[in-house]
């Protein structure tokens, strides 16, 4: 392998895209009202703060949705592990404000999952803000938040991973 050779595989290296569960506003880890993600002790990613809408599937691949709706775990098929958590000890509504709406296991990216009543958990919660975590950083070379600080919509590019070969 020549130099030439591995500049072109560098330049070649597949990064995975993850979209927007939300709409709403980006934002760091650091800023979700609750260490364990906050200090990333579930893992890394980025939080959104959402606006009214719905919970869509940021990845392709396989869905676990909690009993209470108010968290959604990922498995793509390239053996990343993601978890979307509405909001902060959302948990404790038991499925109040949350409604059900995936009808497979497997779903693509922007495929509607859980609708959310925003007004109802912000009165009842003590934060709406959404950590979008990357469970499995073991498996991670390097990730990248694209859009801290922005406004998305559901399907807009938020992050991009490079896996570990």
């Amino acid at each position: 392998m020549g130099l030439f050779d591995f500049f072109k595989k560098k330049n070649n290296e597949e990064w995975f895209e993850i979209y927007s569960p939300l709409n709403g506003k980006v934002i760091d880890l650091s800023e979700v009202p609750d260490d364990a993600f906050a200090q990333k002790m579930v893992g890394d990613g980025c939080a959104i703060d959402p606006a009214e809408g719905v919970i869509c599937a940021p990845v392709a691949g396989d869905i676990d949705i909690f009993e209470t709706n108010h968290a959604v775990s990922f498995e793509t098929p390239n053996g990343l592990e993601m978890i979307v958590h509405f909001g902060i000890d959302t948990v404790t509504l038991k499925g109040e404000g949350f409604n059900r709406v995936a009808t497979s296991d497997t779903v693509k990216v922007g495929d509607k999952l859980v609708e959310y009543d925003l007004a109802f958990i912000k009165e009842k919660a003590p934060s709406v803000k959404t950590p979008v975590i990357i469970n499995n950083m073991d498996a991670v070379e390097k990730i990248e938040v694209v859009a801290k600080g922005k406004d998305v919509k559901v399907g807009d590019l938020i992050m991009r991973v490079l896996l570990k070969k």
